[in-house]
C-alpha cells in the first residue's frame, strides 16, 4: 500500500468521536487519580490514628473535664474515694493511663478524692457565726458561702449548713451556712399566756407587738376569776405585727341565791 493510504487512514481514526470521548475519559480519570493521591488519602489514611490521652490526675474534676473534652475525649466519674495526698475534688486516677495512645472519642474513666481521713459532720445550727467558722477550722473543713436570711432564731446564729449533722465527710470539704437576721421588723412571734392573769397576759401580747383580740369567758371552778384558759394562736408561731390573738378567760360558776 502507499503511504499516503496510511496517512489518510490515521487520520479518519483521529477524526473519529469515539476516540475523543475515550480520551476525554482518560484524562478525567487521571485527574480523580491525582484528587485522591493529594487530598482524600491523606485524611483517610489518618482517621482512626491514636491520640495521647492528657494526664489529668491532680487536677480538679472540672479542670480534668475542660481538658479531656478539648482533646475529643469524654470523662466519666467511676468512682470516689479517701485520700490523704489530694484535696475533696481532685483526680487521683485514671483509666487509660496518662500519654497512652487511644482513638479519638474513648471514654476516660476517673477516681475523684473524697480528701483524707472521714470525719462527722458537726453541728453548726445555733452556734453564733464565729463559733462555726471556728468548728469548721478546728475539723479540717473549709467555710464555703455565708448567706443570711431572717429567721426565729436569734441574730447571728447559724440557722442552716450545707452538710448534714453526722454526715461522713473527708477533710477539706466545703459547708456553706445561713445566718440568721433575727425577725423581720414585720413579724411577731406570739407568746404563751395560758395561766396568766388577764392583764398579765395583756402586757405580753402588747410587748410581742400583737393585739388583744376577743374575749371569752368559761365557768371554770378550780382557777381563779380572769385567768387565761386558751389563746386562738398557739405560742411561739410567727405572725405579722398587730395579729389579734383571742382568749378565753375563766369565771367563776354563779351560785344561786
Amino acid at each position: 500500500m502507499s503511504q499516503s493510504w496510511w496517512r489518510n487512514f490515521i487520520i479518519a481514526v483521529l477524526s473519529n468521536r469515539f476516540v475523543k470521548l475515550l480520551g476525554s475519559l482518560v484524562a478525567l480519570f487521571l485527574a480523580f487519580g491525582l484528587m485522591m493521591d493529594w487530598m482524600i488519602m491523606p485524611v483517610y489514611t489518618k482517621h482512626g490514628e491514636a491520640v495521647e490521652v492528657p494526664n489529668v490526675v491532680s487536677m480538679r474534676y472540672e479542670d480534668a473535664k475542660s481538658t479531656l473534652e478539648a482533646k475529643g475525649f469524654a470523662i466519666i466519674k467511676s468512682d470516689e474515694r479517701v485520700d490523704e495526698k489530694y484535696p475533696v475534688g481532685y483526680v487521683v486516677e485514671q483509666n487509660p493511663r496518662p500519654h497512652s495512645g487511644v482513638k479519638s472519642g474513648r471514654r476516660i474513666y476517673v477516681v475523684v478524692s473524697q480528701g483524707g481521713r472521714q470525719i462527722e459532720m458537726p453541728q453548726l445550727v445555733d452556734r453564733s457565726q464565729r463559733d462555726a467558722e471556728l468548728m469548721l477550722a478546728r475539723y479540717n473543713l473549709k467555710l464555703g458561702r455565708v448567706d443570711s436570711v431572717f429567721t426565729d432564731r436569734p441574730l447571728g446564729v447559724v440557722a442552716h449548713q450545707s452538710v448534714p449533722v453526722n454526715a461522713k465527710i473527708g477533710m477539706g470539704t466545703v459547708v456553706n451556712i445561713t445566718v440568721s437576721l433575727g425577725l423581720d421588723a414585720s413579724d411577731a412571734t406570739v407568746p404563751s399566756v395560758a395561766g396568766l392573769t388577764y392583764d398579765n397576759a395583756v402586757q405580753l401580747i402588747r410587748q410581742a407587738g400583737l393585739v388583744v383580740g376577743q374575749i371569752t369567758f368559761k365557768e371554770v371552778e378550780q382557777l381563779l376569776p380572769e385567768t387565761v384558759i386558751s389563746q386562738s394562736l398557739e405560742a411561739n408561731t410567727i405572725v405579722k405585727r398587730g395579729t389579734k390573738i383571742d382568749l378565753e378567760l375563766s369565771t367563776l360558776p354563779n351560785i344561786p341565791n
